[in-house]
């Protein structure tokens, strides 16, 4: 093709970058192959015969048809894809998970993201046993099987019902009434946080109402019949709607941290990656804006107004 568009093949090779011998060669061993004459010389180069031209004009559009097939796999192969597993707590995923899915879909329109929510004990357990690519965890540490990266230091709150009269904008520990209190099972993550916090206090520990179901703990504080403790990203929308108030607790000890775990035993995808800068924007996002309270590893910190 870069024969007849030259008009010599002295130029043509030029365009090619090949000897002129080397470009005779392989046009006579295509003229062979087809058994008839593809071009002709006159005193101004070469032209295409009228078996040239028939060639020419067949093997144009092929060729640019082959060009665009190898433009898109080469694409599609360096486009993230394949399914990411990412595993929340329902304490947060509440908040980020819907916009992180716009967000992912956007990044990676090539990629399938599948969302699982749990309780950090399940949680650790299905990334150490490398069934999720990614999982938020709380104050998890890394093991022999996972990696984590700080995320959130999230501040802990009492949540109860709307119009309760509050003593203060925060809480000390001793000041919370433990025979109202309903929470999460022990062995969760959120709920290890609150029983270190508490013996850090040095009170004897209390005995709870036990609910391992957020929703449904925050439906009992909307009745007025227990209230509970939870970051404030668990209710930062039912708080905005006047359904339940929020005190932060004071004490330090009662602050979660947040991590991000991928498992060891498991590469890491390009989709992966990507959603793990996402997650990271999201909650920075999200503290600025004040539907999460704390500290975000990378971001700034939002303080209760």
């Amino acid at each position: 093709m870069a024969i007849a568009d030259a008009g010599s093949f002295s130029r043509a090779s030029l365009r090619l970058g090949l000897a002129q011998p080397t470009v005779s060669r392989q046009i006579q061993g295509l003229e062979q192959s087809l058994k008839a004459q593809l071009f002709y010389r006159h005193g101004r180069g070469i032209a295409l015969t009228d078996a040239g031209k028939r060639f020419y004009e067949t093997v144009v559009p092929v060729l640019a048809q082959l060009d665009d097939v190898r433009l898109d796999i080469s694409e599609h192969a360096n486009a993230p894809g394949g399914v990411v597993t990412f595993a929340i707590p329902p304490s947060i995923g509440a908040t980020i998970v819907a916009p992180l899915v716009s967000t992912f879909r956007q990044a990676c329109p090539a990629a399938s993201l599948r969302v699982l929510e749990g309780f950090s004990g399940r949680l650790a357990e299905w990334i150490e046993a490398g069934e999720v690519d990614l999982a938020i965890l709380y104050d998890a540490r890394r093991g022999g099987t996972t990696n984590v990266t700080p995320l959130l230091l999230e501040d802990l709150f009492l949540v109860r019902a709307a119009g309760v009269p509050a003593p203060r904008s925060t809480l000390a520990t001793k000041g919370l009434d433990f025979s109202r209190l309903a929470l999460v099972g022990a062995g969760h993550g959120l709920r290890r946080v609150v029983d270190l916090a508490v013996q850090a206090e040095g009170i004897p520990q209390p005995t709870y109402l036990e609910i391992d179901s957020v929703t449904a703990l925050k439906q009992l504080a909307e009745r007025g019949e227990a209230d509970t403790i939870l970051p404030f990203g668990a209710v930062h929308r039912e708080v905005a709607e006047g359904r339940l108030s929020a005190i932060q607790l004071s004490s330090p000890h009662m602050k979660a941290k947040l991590v991000m775990a991928t498992a060891l035993n498991r590469p890491i995808s390009a989709a992966t990656r990507i959603l793990i800068d996402l997650v990271r924007e999201a909650v920075c996002g999200h503290v600025a804006a004040g539907a999460l309270r704390g500290r975000a590893y990378g971001g700034a910190t939002r303080r209760r107004a």
